[in-house]
């Protein structure tokens, strides 16, 4: 039975296209980092002196400008040539936000930086989605659409799931400057990782 399962995984494996294992790897990489802060979003703001109406409204602020955002940027990345640009884009601008985090702590008024880091995440989540379902949408096969997208939608749940273990281990050893650091160097190697990435495999 073992053998059986192994070799249908092999072969599911094999029929998945090139460009949705660069995809998924895109995503996971965006997803970890993501995942590793979203848990302890309010502890973060506890501690840099803010209460339950400052993580509501400082969330608020990051909600408001992603979704407002997107419907510029998604008219944007419909009519560029390079749709993929878009991601390179997003993980840049997601990685300032994340370095924003990091600078919380050095500055007098850390929740007025905090609004500013939930500002930018907002908008560099604006430029990601549109232009990840664009050209994950691409690649899909209309016969095995369910299964492809499966995939994605697993592992946007398991990945966030090993993140935040490893984000509450890091926070509680080291404290929340590491994990920001980690999680902006991803979101830059996300972005270079796109950016370098010959167009013909997209």
């Amino acid at each position: 039975m073992y053998h059986s399962f192994k070799h249908v995984a092999r072969h599911k494996a094999a029929r998945l296209n090139t460009a949705l294992k660069l995809m998924l790897v895109v995503s996971g990489l965006f997803v970890f980092a993501f995942g590793m802060f979203t848990p302890l979003y309010a502890i973060f703001v506890k501690d840099i002196g803010g209460d339950i109406t400052t993580a509501s409204s400082a969330w608020a602020v990051f909600s408001l400008v992603a979704g407002l955002t997107t419907f510029i940027t998604g008219s944007w990345e419909n009519k560029i040539k390079e749709t993929e640009i878009g991601i390179v884009w997003s993980q840049f601008i997601i990685g300032l936000a994340y370095t924003f985090y990091y600078f919380t702590d050095f500055f007098s008024n850390g929740i007025l930086m905090l609004y500013l880091a939930q500002a930018i995440l907002g908008l560099g989540m604006a430029f990601f989605w549109p232009a990840f379902h664009a050209v994950y949408a691409k690649h899909v096969e209309p016969t095995k659409s369910a299964w492809q997208w499966s995939l994605y939608d697993g592992l946007a749940y398991l990945t966030p799931a090993i993140a935040a273990v490893l984000g509450g281990w890091l926070v509680k050893h080291y404290g929340f400057d590491v994990v920001f650091l980690i999680m902006a160097v991803l979101s830059y190697i996300c972005g270079l990782f796109i950016w370098i990435l010959p167009r013909k495999l997209l």
